[in-house]
């Protein structure tokens, strides 16, 4: 393949500008239309739930794992699939080279029957900045009203505040200076050293400095890595099922008494036994376990829930050997798969409908 590419190249040194320029047109033409037919499928995929069947929790992993399409794409696509069902005529600009897949996801939101083909019109060929600016004059933001935070100005760069203080004519109007917030990071510094940074309001100061306190550190800012660290084992050693299988494992067994009297088995209730579910958890290594028709296991660590390959409404059992680790989606799948869509979206209603207690 390299040297085919390497001769590819090649060729290309040969053409014109005006030749090269002319085949370039022609692949945006071609991919243009691929990407429409791509989000076409993408929202058949959703419609009928294929990237839960194939083995993913949603449709973004499906399109970034199972695709290999950058993430940075994907949230566009998605968002034109939501609506090209719909309106059909957004796919069809798209082909045509008429929108940008950027500007296609701003579009998409606020598409209505009344205003999809005025809108599709006013904005072919602009720009994403241009179309940002058009949609805020249909729709206004808040505006920010005055503040003062207690975020500093960049120690190396003068400030607006700065230049205006030093220009040589002080009555003219300068803009407001807007400051802009760093975004939180996590970022590695070395092989084993990580860089975190993040903003947070006053109470998660005041929480910090009483939980250095509780700890016994004496300066809270000289460590403030070894504080988080401690906080973390706190929550994990409480909410952790793993941590807890592993204290489980540790403690001695207690012996069997005898001498209290046999009572009746009482009925086999929906509730798992906590010794059961880790036992599941465990042997699942705390992930779904749904695999898909080609071997493609799901990748989901969160919201698990524990689902009876023989329906426990039918069989009233908790065998462990019927008993799988699936995460929200794929453990609906199954339930589907058992009782049919129709069932499950019935009953999901009326817990919608169901007033809080």
């Amino acid at each position: 393949m390299t040297e085919k590419m390497k001769a590819y190249f090649q060729m290309l040194e040969r053409l014109s500008t005006e030749e090269l320029d002319r085949s370039i047109e022609s692949l945006v033409r071609v991919e243009k239309r691929n990407v429409a037919l791509m989000i076409a499928h993408i929202a058949e995929i959703a419609r009928r739930r294929g990237h839960v069947e194939r083995g993913y929790k949603n449709l973004f992993e499906y399109c970034t794992r199972r695709l290999n399409l950058s993430e940075g794409s994907v949230a566009r696509r998605i968002q034109v699939a939501n609506v090209s069902r719909r309106f059909p005529q957004i796919l069809v600009a798209l082909a045509d080279n008429r929108l940008s897949l950027t500007v296609a996801g701003l579009l998409a939101p606020v598409l209505t029957g009344s205003n999809v083909e005025k809108l599709l019109s006013d904005c072919e060929g602009m720009s994403s900045r241009e179309v940002e600016e058009y949609l805020v004059a249909l729709r206004p933001k808040p505006v920010f009203t005055p503040s003062i935070r207690k975020t500093p100005s960049p120690p190396t760069s003068a400030s607006p505040l700065m230049l205006q203080a030093a220009s040589p004519e002080p009555s003219l109007p300068t803009p407001r200076p807007v400051l802009r917030v760093s975004p939180s990071i996590l970022e590695p510094a070395r092989p084993e050293t990580f860089n975190f940074r993040f903003a947070a309001d006053r109470g998660f100061k005041e929480k910090f400095e009483r939980l250095a306190e509780v700890l016994g550190v004496g300066n809270p800012l000289l460590h403030m890595a070894e504080i988080m660290e401690k906080a973390l084992d706190i929550a994990l050693d409480k909410k952790d099922v793993k941590r807890k299988l592993a204290r489980r494992l540790e403690r001695k067994p207690r012996k069997a008494d005898n001498s209290r009297p046999q009572t009746r088995a009482r009925e086999v209730s929906r509730y798992i036994p906590t010794h059961t579910r880790e036992r599941v958890q465990q042997r699942a290594g705390y992930q779904c376990e749904y695999r898909a028709s080609d071997g493609t296991r799901c990748r989901s660590r969160t919201g698990l829930e524990i689902e009876h390959l023989k329906p426990f409404a039918l069989y009233h059992s908790h065998d462990e050997q019927h008993l799988r680790l699936f995460c929200r989606a794929h453990n609906r799948l199954n339930a589907e798969k058992v009782y049919g869509v129709a069932f499950i979206q019935g009953k999901i209603d009326a817990s919608r409908r169901k007033p809080p207690p």
